[in-house]
Protein backbone atom coordinates (compact mmCIF):
# COMPACT_ATOMS: atom_id res chain seq x y z
CA UNK A 1 0.00 0.00 0.00
CA UNK A 2 2.81 2.41 0.87
CA UNK A 3 4.64 1.58 -2.37
CA UNK A 4 1.51 2.33 -4.41
CA UNK A 5 0.94 5.61 -2.56
CA UNK A 6 4.57 6.64 -3.16
CA UNK A 7 4.24 5.88 -6.87
CA UNK A 8 1.11 8.00 -7.09
CA UNK A 9 2.83 10.91 -5.33
CA UNK A 10 5.81 10.64 -7.66
CA UNK A 11 3.56 10.63 -10.70
CA UNK A 12 1.70 13.72 -9.44
CA UNK A 13 4.97 15.49 -8.69
CA UNK A 14 6.31 14.68 -12.14
CA UNK A 15 3.11 15.98 -13.72
CA UNK A 16 3.29 19.25 -11.77
CA UNK A 17 6.95 19.76 -12.63
CA UNK A 18 6.30 19.03 -16.29
CA UNK A 19 3.32 21.40 -16.37
CA UNK A 20 5.31 24.15 -14.66
CA UNK A 21 8.16 23.69 -17.12
CA UNK A 22 5.83 23.88 -20.11
CA UNK A 23 4.15 27.05 -18.79
CA UNK A 24 7.52 28.68 -18.19
CA UNK A 25 8.71 27.67 -21.65
CA UNK A 26 5.52 29.02 -23.22
CA UNK A 27 5.82 32.38 -21.43
CA UNK A 28 9.48 32.63 -22.40
CA UNK A 29 8.75 31.79 -26.03
CA UNK A 30 5.89 34.28 -26.26
CA UNK A 31 7.91 37.02 -24.55
CA UNK A 32 10.72 36.43 -27.01
CA UNK A 33 8.25 36.75 -29.90
CA UNK A 34 7.06 40.09 -28.51
CA UNK A 35 10.64 41.37 -28.11
CA UNK A 36 11.42 40.30 -31.67
CA UNK A 37 8.36 42.09 -33.05
CA UNK A 38 9.23 45.28 -31.14
CA UNK A 39 12.79 45.23 -32.45
CA UNK A 40 11.51 44.56 -35.95
CA UNK A 41 9.05 47.45 -35.75
CA UNK A 42 11.82 49.76 -34.50
CA UNK A 43 14.04 48.70 -37.39
CA UNK A 44 11.27 49.23 -39.94
CA UNK A 45 10.52 52.71 -38.57
CA UNK A 46 14.17 53.69 -39.00
CA UNK A 47 14.37 52.29 -42.51
CA UNK A 48 11.21 54.26 -43.31
CA UNK A 49 13.01 57.54 -42.69
CA UNK A 50 12.18 58.18 -39.04
CA UNK A 51 15.08 59.34 -36.89
CA UNK A 52 15.79 57.20 -33.82
CA UNK A 53 15.13 58.83 -30.48
CA UNK A 54 18.87 58.85 -29.69
CA UNK A 55 19.57 61.10 -32.70
CA UNK A 56 16.92 63.70 -31.85
CA UNK A 57 18.89 66.30 -29.90
CA UNK A 58 16.35 68.12 -27.73
CA UNK A 59 16.97 69.40 -24.23
CA UNK A 60 15.87 72.05 -21.76
CA UNK A 61 17.92 74.29 -19.53
CA UNK A 62 17.94 73.55 -15.84
CA UNK A 63 17.98 77.18 -14.68
CA UNK A 64 17.35 79.43 -17.69
CA UNK A 65 13.85 80.16 -18.92
CA UNK A 66 15.07 81.32 -22.31
CA UNK A 67 18.17 82.47 -24.11
CA UNK A 68 20.49 85.06 -22.52
CA UNK A 69 20.75 88.42 -24.24
CA UNK A 70 23.33 91.21 -24.40
CA UNK A 71 22.40 94.87 -24.60
CA UNK A 72 24.90 97.59 -25.54
CA UNK A 73 24.21 101.33 -25.43
CA UNK A 74 26.24 104.47 -26.12
CA UNK A 75 24.93 107.93 -25.30
CA UNK A 76 26.82 111.07 -26.30
CA UNK A 77 26.17 114.65 -25.17
CA UNK A 78 24.84 117.05 -27.80
CA UNK A 79 26.43 120.03 -25.99
CA UNK A 80 29.76 118.56 -25.02
CA UNK A 81 31.41 116.26 -27.52
CA UNK A 82 33.70 114.83 -24.85
CA UNK A 83 30.83 113.71 -22.60
CA UNK A 84 29.37 110.25 -23.19
CA UNK A 85 27.89 107.24 -21.42
CA UNK A 86 28.42 103.58 -22.38
CA UNK A 87 26.63 100.59 -20.92
CA UNK A 88 26.97 96.83 -21.47
CA UNK A 89 24.45 94.42 -19.90
CA UNK A 90 24.17 90.63 -19.80
CA UNK A 91 20.54 89.68 -19.26
CA UNK A 92 19.70 86.23 -17.85
CA UNK A 93 16.09 84.96 -17.65
CA UNK A 94 16.43 82.78 -14.55
CA UNK A 95 13.81 80.20 -13.65
CA UNK A 96 12.12 80.82 -10.37
CA UNK A 97 12.43 78.11 -7.69
CA UNK A 98 8.72 77.34 -8.19
CA UNK A 99 9.18 76.90 -11.95
CA UNK A 100 12.29 74.78 -11.39
CA UNK A 101 10.28 72.48 -9.11
CA UNK A 102 7.38 72.40 -11.57
CA UNK A 103 9.70 71.50 -14.47
CA UNK A 104 11.13 68.67 -12.43
CA UNK A 105 7.64 67.23 -11.85
CA UNK A 106 6.72 67.66 -15.52
CA UNK A 107 9.91 65.84 -16.54
CA UNK A 108 9.03 62.92 -14.27
CA UNK A 109 5.50 62.81 -15.70
CA UNK A 110 6.88 62.92 -19.25
CA UNK A 111 9.13 59.96 -18.54
CA UNK A 112 6.17 58.06 -17.10
CA UNK A 113 4.09 58.94 -20.18
CA UNK A 114 6.84 57.66 -22.48
CA UNK A 115 7.02 54.43 -20.48
CA UNK A 116 3.25 53.94 -20.83
CA UNK A 117 3.46 54.64 -24.56
CA UNK A 118 6.06 51.89 -24.89
CA UNK A 119 3.84 49.58 -22.81
CA UNK A 120 0.85 50.45 -25.00
CA UNK A 121 2.84 49.63 -28.11
CA UNK A 122 3.82 46.30 -26.57
CA UNK A 123 0.17 45.61 -25.74
CA UNK A 124 -0.87 46.40 -29.32
CA UNK A 125 1.75 44.04 -30.72
CA UNK A 126 0.74 41.42 -28.15
CA UNK A 127 -2.83 41.63 -29.44
CA UNK A 128 -1.71 41.04 -33.02
CA UNK A 129 0.54 38.16 -31.98
CA UNK A 130 -2.21 36.55 -29.92
CA UNK A 131 -4.61 36.93 -32.82
CA UNK A 132 -2.25 35.26 -35.28
CA UNK A 133 -1.28 32.47 -32.89
CA UNK A 134 -4.79 31.52 -31.86
CA UNK A 135 -6.25 31.75 -35.36
CA UNK A 136 -3.48 29.40 -36.48
CA UNK A 137 -4.12 27.08 -33.53
CA UNK A 138 -7.89 26.94 -34.06
CA UNK A 139 -7.40 26.20 -37.75
CA UNK A 140 -4.89 23.49 -36.88
CA UNK A 141 -7.29 21.84 -34.41
CA UNK A 142 -10.15 21.97 -36.92
CA UNK A 143 -7.90 20.47 -39.59
CA UNK A 144 -6.85 17.70 -37.22
CA UNK A 145 -10.49 16.92 -36.49
CA UNK A 146 -11.27 16.91 -40.20
CA UNK A 147 -8.36 14.56 -40.85
CA UNK A 148 -9.63 12.17 -38.18
CA UNK A 149 -13.15 12.42 -39.57
CA UNK A 150 -11.86 11.84 -43.09
CA UNK A 151 -9.87 8.78 -42.02
CA UNK A 152 -12.92 7.21 -40.39
CA UNK A 153 -15.04 7.91 -43.45
CA UNK A 154 -12.37 6.55 -45.76
CA UNK A 155 -12.29 3.35 -43.73
CA UNK A 156 -16.08 3.15 -43.81
CA UNK A 157 -16.05 3.94 -47.53
CA UNK A 158 -13.65 1.07 -48.17
CA UNK A 159 -15.86 -1.35 -46.27
CA UNK A 160 -19.04 -0.17 -47.97
CA UNK A 161 -17.43 -0.31 -51.40
CA UNK A 162 -16.57 -3.97 -50.97
CA UNK A 163 -20.17 -4.73 -50.05
CA UNK A 164 -21.49 -2.61 -52.91
CA UNK A 165 -19.20 -4.28 -55.42
CA UNK A 166 -20.48 -7.62 -54.16
CA UNK A 167 -24.02 -6.42 -54.76
CA UNK A 168 -25.02 -6.61 -51.10
CA UNK A 169 -25.56 -2.84 -50.69
CA UNK A 170 -26.96 -0.16 -53.02
CA UNK A 171 -24.58 2.35 -54.57
CA UNK A 172 -26.36 5.16 -52.75
CA UNK A 173 -24.43 4.24 -49.61
CA UNK A 174 -21.15 4.97 -51.40
CA UNK A 175 -22.48 8.22 -52.84
CA UNK A 176 -23.52 9.47 -49.40
CA UNK A 177 -20.04 8.85 -48.04
CA UNK A 178 -18.40 10.53 -51.01
CA UNK A 179 -20.67 13.54 -50.52
CA UNK A 180 -19.50 13.83 -46.91
CA UNK A 181 -15.86 13.58 -48.04
CA UNK A 182 -16.39 16.41 -50.55
CA UNK A 183 -17.83 18.61 -47.79
CA UNK A 184 -14.76 17.88 -45.69
CA UNK A 185 -12.47 18.83 -48.58
CA UNK A 186 -14.31 22.12 -49.07
CA UNK A 187 -14.02 22.97 -45.39
CA UNK A 188 -10.34 22.06 -45.45
CA UNK A 189 -9.71 24.64 -48.20
CA UNK A 190 -11.10 27.48 -46.06
CA UNK A 191 -9.12 26.33 -43.02
CA UNK A 192 -5.89 26.14 -45.00
CA UNK A 193 -6.43 29.73 -46.10
CA UNK A 194 -7.15 30.84 -42.52
CA UNK A 195 -4.02 29.10 -41.31
CA UNK A 196 -1.91 30.65 -44.08
CA UNK A 197 -3.20 34.16 -43.27
CA UNK A 198 -2.42 33.67 -39.57
CA UNK A 199 1.07 32.42 -40.39
CA UNK A 200 1.64 35.39 -42.72
CA UNK A 201 0.63 37.84 -39.98
CA UNK A 202 2.97 36.20 -37.49
CA UNK A 203 5.80 36.24 -40.01
CA UNK A 204 5.18 39.91 -40.75
CA UNK A 205 5.34 40.74 -37.04
CA UNK A 206 8.37 38.66 -36.08
CA UNK A 207 10.10 37.76 -39.32
CA UNK A 208 9.92 34.10 -38.28
CA UNK A 209 8.08 31.35 -40.12
CA UNK A 210 7.86 28.77 -37.34
CA UNK A 211 4.80 29.19 -35.11
CA UNK A 212 5.33 28.53 -31.36
CA UNK A 213 3.63 25.40 -30.09
CA UNK A 214 3.14 26.30 -26.42
CA UNK A 215 0.88 29.36 -26.63
CA UNK A 216 -1.55 28.73 -23.76
CA UNK A 217 -1.42 31.43 -21.04
CA UNK A 218 -3.79 29.77 -18.60
CA UNK A 219 -1.02 29.63 -15.98
CA UNK A 220 -1.03 33.46 -15.83
CA UNK A 221 -3.75 34.65 -13.41
CA UNK A 222 -6.08 37.41 -14.48
CA UNK A 223 -5.96 39.15 -11.11
CA UNK A 224 -3.97 38.43 -7.97
CA UNK A 225 -6.73 39.66 -5.64
CA UNK A 226 -9.70 38.76 -7.90
CA UNK A 227 -10.60 42.44 -8.36
CA UNK A 228 -10.60 43.26 -12.09
CA UNK A 229 -11.31 46.94 -11.38
CA UNK A 230 -7.87 47.31 -9.79
CA UNK A 231 -6.33 45.61 -12.82
CA UNK A 232 -8.11 47.97 -15.22
CA UNK A 233 -6.57 50.91 -13.38
CA UNK A 234 -3.17 49.50 -14.38
CA UNK A 235 -4.11 49.27 -18.06
CA UNK A 236 -1.47 51.13 -20.17
CA UNK A 237 -4.12 53.14 -22.04
CA UNK A 238 -5.83 54.18 -18.81
CA UNK A 239 -2.48 55.04 -17.23
CA UNK A 240 -1.45 57.07 -20.29
CA UNK A 241 -4.62 59.16 -20.30
CA UNK A 242 -4.39 59.72 -16.53
CA UNK A 243 -0.77 60.87 -16.74
CA UNK A 244 -1.54 63.20 -19.64
CA UNK A 245 -4.34 64.76 -17.62
CA UNK A 246 -2.03 65.20 -14.62
CA UNK A 247 0.58 66.81 -16.86
CA UNK A 248 -1.89 69.32 -18.30
CA UNK A 249 -3.12 70.18 -14.81
CA UNK A 250 0.42 70.76 -13.55
CA UNK A 251 1.21 72.98 -16.52
CA UNK A 252 -1.88 75.17 -16.07
CA UNK A 253 -1.30 75.47 -12.32
CA UNK A 254 2.24 76.62 -13.01
CA UNK A 255 0.98 79.20 -15.50
CA UNK A 256 -1.70 80.42 -13.11
CA UNK A 257 0.85 81.00 -10.36
CA UNK A 258 2.99 83.04 -12.75
CA UNK A 259 5.85 80.57 -12.55
CA UNK A 260 6.51 80.89 -16.28
CA UNK A 261 7.54 84.52 -15.86
CA UNK A 262 11.32 84.44 -15.29
CA UNK A 263 13.39 86.28 -12.79
CA UNK A 264 15.28 88.80 -14.90
CA UNK A 265 18.89 89.12 -13.73
CA UNK A 266 21.06 91.73 -15.42
CA UNK A 267 24.83 92.10 -14.99
CA UNK A 268 25.75 95.63 -16.05
CA UNK A 269 29.04 97.43 -16.75
CA UNK A 270 28.72 101.22 -17.18
CA UNK A 271 31.24 103.87 -18.15
CA UNK A 272 30.46 107.57 -17.78
CA UNK A 273 33.02 110.16 -18.94
CA UNK A 274 33.34 113.90 -19.63
CA UNK A 275 36.12 116.49 -19.53
CA UNK A 276 36.61 116.08 -15.80
CA UNK A 277 35.31 112.65 -14.79
CA UNK A 278 35.83 109.12 -16.11
CA UNK A 279 33.63 106.85 -13.97
CA UNK A 280 33.32 103.07 -14.38
CA UNK A 281 30.59 101.11 -12.61
CA UNK A 282 29.60 97.45 -12.21
CA UNK A 283 26.20 96.37 -10.96
CA UNK A 284 23.50 93.79 -10.87
CA UNK A 285 19.75 94.16 -11.24
CA UNK A 286 17.08 91.63 -10.37
CA UNK A 287 13.46 91.82 -11.50
CA UNK A 288 11.08 89.44 -9.72
CA UNK A 289 7.42 89.22 -10.84
CA UNK A 290 4.82 89.60 -8.10
CA UNK A 291 2.49 86.61 -7.94
CA UNK A 292 -0.66 88.48 -7.01
CA UNK A 293 -3.83 86.86 -8.29
CA UNK A 294 -3.88 84.68 -11.41
CA UNK A 295 -1.52 85.09 -14.34
CA UNK A 296 -3.95 83.36 -16.69
CA UNK A 297 -6.01 85.17 -19.27
CA UNK A 298 -9.63 84.20 -19.77
CA UNK A 299 -8.71 82.66 -23.15
CA UNK A 300 -6.06 80.43 -21.62
CA UNK A 301 -8.42 79.40 -18.82
CA UNK A 302 -11.23 78.57 -21.26
CA UNK A 303 -8.88 76.52 -23.46
CA UNK A 304 -7.66 74.51 -20.48
CA UNK A 305 -11.21 73.91 -19.22
CA UNK A 306 -12.21 72.57 -22.63
CA UNK A 307 -9.11 70.34 -22.85
CA UNK A 308 -9.67 69.08 -19.29
CA UNK A 309 -13.28 68.20 -20.07
CA UNK A 310 -12.15 66.24 -23.14
CA UNK A 311 -9.53 64.39 -21.08
CA UNK A 312 -12.14 63.49 -18.46
CA UNK A 313 -14.55 62.24 -21.12
CA UNK A 314 -11.77 60.16 -22.70
CA UNK A 315 -10.94 58.62 -19.34
CA UNK A 316 -14.58 57.78 -18.62
CA UNK A 317 -15.16 56.43 -22.13
CA UNK A 318 -11.97 54.32 -21.98
CA UNK A 319 -12.91 52.85 -18.60
CA UNK A 320 -16.43 52.00 -19.75
CA UNK A 321 -15.13 50.37 -22.95
CA UNK A 322 -12.53 48.32 -21.08
CA UNK A 323 -15.05 47.32 -18.41
CA UNK A 324 -17.65 46.36 -21.03
CA UNK A 325 -15.14 44.31 -23.00
CA UNK A 326 -13.99 42.49 -19.89
CA UNK A 327 -17.57 41.78 -18.82
CA UNK A 328 -18.35 40.44 -22.28
CA UNK A 329 -15.36 38.10 -22.13
CA UNK A 330 -16.43 36.87 -18.69
CA UNK A 331 -19.86 36.01 -20.08
CA UNK A 332 -18.25 34.21 -23.00
CA UNK A 333 -16.13 32.23 -20.54
CA UNK A 334 -19.23 31.11 -18.65
CA UNK A 335 -20.94 30.22 -21.93
CA UNK A 336 -17.98 28.08 -22.96
CA UNK A 337 -18.06 26.25 -19.64
CA UNK A 338 -21.80 25.61 -20.01
CA UNK A 339 -21.26 24.44 -23.58
CA UNK A 340 -18.50 22.09 -22.46
CA UNK A 341 -20.88 20.40 -20.01
CA UNK A 342 -23.64 20.11 -22.60
CA UNK A 343 -21.28 18.93 -25.34
CA UNK A 344 -19.97 16.20 -23.07
CA UNK A 345 -23.52 15.01 -22.49
CA UNK A 346 -24.36 15.34 -26.19
CA UNK A 347 -21.29 13.32 -27.19
CA UNK A 348 -22.25 10.51 -24.82
CA UNK A 349 -25.81 10.48 -26.20
CA UNK A 350 -24.64 10.64 -29.82
CA UNK A 351 -22.33 7.69 -29.36
CA UNK A 352 -25.07 5.70 -27.64
CA UNK A 353 -27.60 6.52 -30.37
CA UNK A 354 -25.12 5.56 -33.09
CA UNK A 355 -24.41 2.24 -31.43
CA UNK A 356 -28.12 1.48 -31.02
CA UNK A 357 -28.92 2.46 -34.61
CA UNK A 358 -26.08 0.28 -35.85
CA UNK A 359 -27.75 -2.72 -34.24
CA UNK A 360 -31.11 -2.19 -35.96
CA UNK A 361 -29.48 -1.00 -39.22
CA UNK A 362 -28.26 -4.49 -39.93
CA UNK A 363 -31.85 -5.69 -39.53
CA UNK A 364 -33.08 -3.07 -42.05
CA UNK A 365 -35.20 -1.37 -39.37
CA UNK A 366 -33.57 2.04 -40.01
CA UNK A 367 -32.18 3.54 -43.18
CA UNK A 368 -28.47 3.76 -43.79
CA UNK A 369 -28.77 7.52 -44.33
CA UNK A 370 -30.22 8.01 -40.84
CA UNK A 371 -27.46 5.97 -39.28
CA UNK A 372 -24.76 7.82 -41.26
CA UNK A 373 -26.18 11.20 -40.24
CA UNK A 374 -26.10 10.23 -36.56
CA UNK A 375 -22.60 8.91 -36.97
CA UNK A 376 -21.52 12.24 -38.48
CA UNK A 377 -23.28 14.11 -35.67
CA UNK A 378 -21.23 12.17 -33.13
CA UNK A 379 -18.00 13.08 -34.92
CA UNK A 380 -19.05 16.73 -35.17
CA UNK A 381 -19.90 16.84 -31.47
CA UNK A 382 -16.51 15.38 -30.63
CA UNK A 383 -14.86 18.09 -32.77
CA UNK A 384 -16.89 20.83 -31.11
CA UNK A 385 -15.83 19.59 -27.70
CA UNK A 386 -12.16 19.69 -28.70
CA UNK A 387 -12.59 23.18 -30.15
CA UNK A 388 -14.36 24.31 -26.98
CA UNK A 389 -11.30 23.48 -24.89
CA UNK A 390 -9.04 25.45 -27.25
CA UNK A 391 -11.52 28.34 -27.27
CA UNK A 392 -11.33 28.52 -23.45
CA UNK A 393 -7.55 28.87 -23.65
CA UNK A 394 -7.92 31.54 -26.35
CA UNK A 395 -10.48 33.40 -24.23
CA UNK A 396 -8.06 33.50 -21.31
CA UNK A 397 -5.49 35.19 -23.56
CA UNK A 398 -8.17 37.65 -24.70
CA UNK A 399 -8.95 38.47 -21.08
CA UNK A 400 -5.28 39.13 -20.39
CA UNK A 401 -5.25 41.43 -23.42
CA UNK A 402 -8.36 43.27 -22.21
CA UNK A 403 -6.71 43.82 -18.82
CA UNK A 404 -3.67 45.34 -20.52
CA UNK A 405 -1.29 42.44 -19.80
CA UNK A 406 1.21 41.94 -22.62
CA UNK A 407 2.89 38.69 -23.62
Amino acid sequence: MSVSTSCIKLCLLATLVSSSFLCHAANSELSQALSTSQARLHSLSQSGGQLPQSQISLSSSAWLNGLPSISLSHLGSLDNGNSYEQELSLNLPIKSPALHSSDKQIKQLTQSIQAQQVALQGLYLSGLLRQSLWEHRLAAVKLAQLDRKSQLLDKLHSQQKQLTDAGELPIAHILLLERELVDIALERVDLNQQQAEARALYQQLTGQEQIPQNIAETARPLSANNQPNDMLAQHPLWQLLSLQKQQQLLIIQSQQAGNNDPWAVSLTAKNTADNQVDDQQLGIAVSVPLTLGSALSQTELSQWQQANTEHTLNLDRTYIELKTQLKKLEQQQQNLLDQQTLLTQALHLSRTITEELAKVKDQNQVSYEVWLRRYMDALDTESRLALNQVAQQQLHSQQLQALGISL
